[in-house]
């Protein structure tokens, strides 16, 4: 018969026996981060099989004016498609690419790291800068880490590749498509410098860069071996620019500024196709208007006003399509 132990043996094993259970806890409990940040790793790993990684996704809303919409405007108002078949169509579809997916990248920039797909948090560690004149308090590192959205992460891991990959494309359609990207890049610049600095989204930048250049340079493309008057093109363009740029100043809530700009826009759009000799195409184009007046009106904001403004742009560039080259 076996004699029972002593009650502080049994404390004192029941003791170890807890102290154990811990220390196998505590040591599972650290090995299993590990574990998991192994298994990330190699997931981040062998999820990209390529140096530069694209991601492609509609932005808002398809039928709003846009880079790839300002692209068609342009076609249709240099007239080119009155002759399809002398089209390099390869060259336009470039075109299309670098003017919508590409510059929009660039611009998306402005946003800051706010408006950025997610990066791991381990690229602004990475990123890290070293120099003396960026230690933390510096005068350089207030100025470029005032917004505390990792701006040079991002533009290093985000801007530069979509940077080289516009000014390729850019390279490959001429000395115009790859100037015009160039001011891209410093409009982009200066949106960032103005919504960081000042708190300030650039509206009008974004008009210029959404709406204005995309235009410009796809009459250009499709004109090249032709004269082109490009007065008409440079006004009708800049129109719609000013008219983007009142809309989106209207898009949230009422802005009197805005709607004069509109206004003023859309009178001179009609001054312009009656002075190319379309009146004709004054009527649809009074058509898709007037529902934004109306909601105006009513002190409505009129984001939903966004496609027929699309419809207004399409239809007066074919408007001014008709009578190119005539």
């Amino acid at each position: 018969m076996n004699n029972p132990q002593p009650v502080s043996t049994r404390l004192n094993e029941a003791k170890k026996t807890t102290w154990q259970q811990r220390l196998r806890t505590g040591l599972a409990q650290q090995a299993a981060p590990a574990s998991a940040a192994i298994h990330s790793d190699r997931t981040a790993e062998t999820a990209s099989t390529g140096i530069i990684n694209l991601q492609v996704w509609l932005d808002q809303a398809m039928w709003r004016p846009a880079g790839f919409w300002a692209f068609c405007a342009g076609l249709l108002a240099s007239g080119a498609l009155r002759q399809a078949e002398s089209l390099n169509w390869p060259a336009l579809a470039l075109l299309a690419l670098l003017v919508d997916p590409l510059w929009g990248s660039i611009w998306r920039l402005a946003g800051g790291r706010a408006v950025l797909l997610a990066l791991p948090q381990r690229a602004a560690a990475a990123s890290r800068f070293t120099l003396p004149y960026m230690q933390e308090g510096s005068p350089a590192a207030r100025l470029l880490t005032g917004d505390h959205t990792d701006v040079w992460p991002s533009a290093l891991r985000v801007g530069a590749p979509a940077v080289l990959l516009a000014l390729l494309v850019a390279a490959l359609l001429g000395v115009y498509a790859l100037a015009l990207t160039l001011s891209i890049i410093v409009l982009a610049a200066l949106g960032w410098t103005l919504r960081h600095s000042y708190g300030v989204n650039a509206l009008l930048l974004h008009s210029i860069v959404a709406i204005g250049l995309p235009w410009v340079l796809t009459v250009e493309q499709a004109q090249r071996q032709a004269a082109v008057a490009w007065l008409p093109h440079l006004l009708l363009a800049g129109m719609w620019v000013v008219h983007q740029w009142g809309g989106l100043r209207n898009t949230t809530a009422p802005d009197w500024f805005g709607l004069g700009l509109m206004a003023a826009a859309q009178i001179g759009i009609g001054s312009l196709l009656i002075a190319v000799q379309s009146p004709l195409w004054l009527g649809p184009l009074a058509l898709l208007l007037t529902p934004g007046w109306l909601l105006a009106y009513q002190r409505q904001p009129l984001r939903p006003m966004r496609f027929l403004w699309l419809a207004s742009m399409l239809v007066s560039a074919a408007a001014l399509g008709q009578t190119t080259g005539l």
